[in-house]
């Protein structure tokens, strides 16, 4: 289906049916953590739209939606400086937090988003991501509650990743070999 748009050399790693398969299973999970509890369930803008939009649609929990942005990335395959873009309206004070986000790589997005919903007063803060990058450059002090998926450490794009801010609305997660 999106063969015209793949660039050359393209390779799925991950099939939507898998993609949906460890959603439902992390739903389960949040699902049985959260049940009485008030949450502020938070998107990391732009990556964690599609996962986050199908995520929700199987929690059965109490929670208010918003979002965030704050990015390392922009145009650039390499982290830079952290920028805050936009910061969520509503009010996080003693509710227990999710942060949910597409990818896992180092850590800097989520551990940034996380120390701020403390200081905003959250009861407590947990993430969640559709993937973990294998690999050790991770943040030492940080990782997600709930992951998805843990795939080795590719440049990866599709289902809210991008290549070159392109290509996240991609069914299924694609990788380049050679990259």
């Amino acid at each position: 289906m999106y063969q015209k748009l793949l660039p050359k050399g393209a390779e799925v790693l991950v099939e939507q049916q898998k993609i949906d398969q460890a959603t439902l299973s992390v739903a389960e999970q949040i699902n049985r953590e959260y049940a009485d509890k008030k949450v502020a369930f938070l998107t990391i803008m732009n990556g964690g739209m599609i996962f986050a939009s199908e995520l929700s649609l199987h929690l059965n929990i109490d929670m208010e939606m918003d979002y965030l942005q704050l990015s390392r990335y922009g145009k650039s395959t390499t982290g830079g400086q952290l920028v805050w873009k936009y910061q969520p309206e509503i009010h996080m004070h003693n509710k227990h937090v999710i942060l949910c986000d597409d990818i896992y790589d180092q850590g800097h997005t989520l551990k940034a988003a996380h120390d701020w919903c403390l200081l905003k007063g959250a009861a407590s803060v947990k993430s969640v991501v559709l993937v973990y990058k294998k690999h050790d450059r991770g943040y030492a002090d940080y990782e997600p509650e709930y992951t998805a998926l843990k795939i080795d450490d590719h440049y990866i794009f599709g289902y809210g990743m991008d290549l070159e801010e392109r290509l996240r609305h991609l069914r299924a997660i694609y990788y380049l070999p050679d990259a």
